[in-house]
């Protein structure tokens, strides 16, 4: 008997075009997952920058009120806080009357 030298092959489970397929199906998969956590994150950010813009607008303009109620006090200090100035006389009419 003559043997033919024949290549045993392992069994295929799956074709040839099925697994293709399945790859680039697979690779779509993951290039929607990938855009999906990019638009998250950027929204995220985006919201953190709000929050934080916000927050410093807050503390500016906080800073901008009192600065000027201190101006506006001052301003009223100018005007209405003249030193008392008393004239001699005064001054010995009190302690007479004291």
């Amino acid at each position: 008997m003559i043997m033919d030298y024949v290549e045993i092959r392992p069994p295929r489970l799956v074709e040839s075009g099925v697994k293709y397929f399945l790859n680039e199906t697979l690779k779509q998969c993951h290039i929607f997952k990938e855009r999906f956590h990019n638009w998250i994150f950027n929204i995220g950010l985006f919201l953190l920058f709000l929050i934080i813009l916000g927050c410093k607008q807050q503390y500016i303009l906080s800073k901008v009120q009192k600065f000027q109620l201190a101006k506006k006090q001052a301003h009223q200090e100018l005007i209405t806080g003249l030193p008392n100035w008393e004239s001699e006389f005064e001054t010995f009419s009190k302690k007479l009357i004291y």
